[in-house]
């Protein structure tokens, strides 16, 4: 109470939207609940965006990545411990078709102690037609992804076509035949001859076009 006698004004509650329960439109929201995914909880994986908190395996709620999770055929994921048990055939080759010894009883720490290393080149794993990586046209996933010209590169293929500079989604520019360059090889390529090109100031490149002052 102030001292005049009147009520402190009271802050608004702050309410937290759950926005699982913003549906969208079919075929387009997190895999798991059917809500709109916004850019501050996504997680993407399986050529989809999920919540983070939906992204979890199925049977025994396990928190997952890109990399543990398996897709079941019942479209839904799982961890690779359940993964086995549910669909995998008993005694090898189960979990996501890694070779494994039967797994039932043990954790997932276990089971990763009992498999060989190898960090898998993601670029020999074709993504379906148009939701791949620009350059190789494999999956990507979410630990690896560069996201540049609204789509999802993987980081080692995100360089310039000519030179292999690695670039960022500033330097990048777009070619007329659908590659990216950095700038220099773009003025190079596409730029007006005689002026302009390369690094200079004069040379704008962009998905459109280039243009130098006159």
């Amino acid at each position: 109470m102030l001292e005049d006698g009147s009520n402190a004004p009271v802050a608004p509650k702050t309410t937290l939207v759950d926005t699982t329960s913003i549906k969208a439109p079919p075929g387009q929201g997190c895999p798991r609940c059917g809500g709109v995914v916004f850019a501050a909880e996504q997680v993407l994986a399986k050529g989809s965006m999920w919540h983070r908190k939906c992204f979890k395996c199925r049977d025994c709620t396990k928190t997952l990545d890109s990399i543990l999770a398996c897709d079941g055929p019942d479209k839904d994921v799982y961890c690779k411990t359940c993964y086995g048990k549910k669909w995998g055939p008993h005694g090898y080759g189960f979990a996501c078709g890694s070779g494994f010894l039967q797994t039932d009883g043990l954790n997932e720490q276990q089971i990763s102690q009992l498999r060989p290393f190898a960090n898998p080149d993601t670029t020999s794993i074709k993504a379906p037609l148009g939701q791949g990586c620009p350059r190789c046209g494999g999956m990507v996933y979410a630990a690896e992804q560069q996201l540049a010209k609204g789509t999802m590169w993987h980081k080692k293929c995100f360089n310039c076509s000519q030179c292999h500079r690695p670039l960022d989604s500033v330097l990048a520019c777009d070619g007329p035949d659908k590659e990216i360059y950095c700038k220099a090889c773009y003025g190079k390529n596409f730029g007006p001859k005689g002026f302009g090109y390369g690094h200079s100031p004069t040379l704008f490149c962009s998905s459109e076009n280039t243009t130098a002052p006159r």
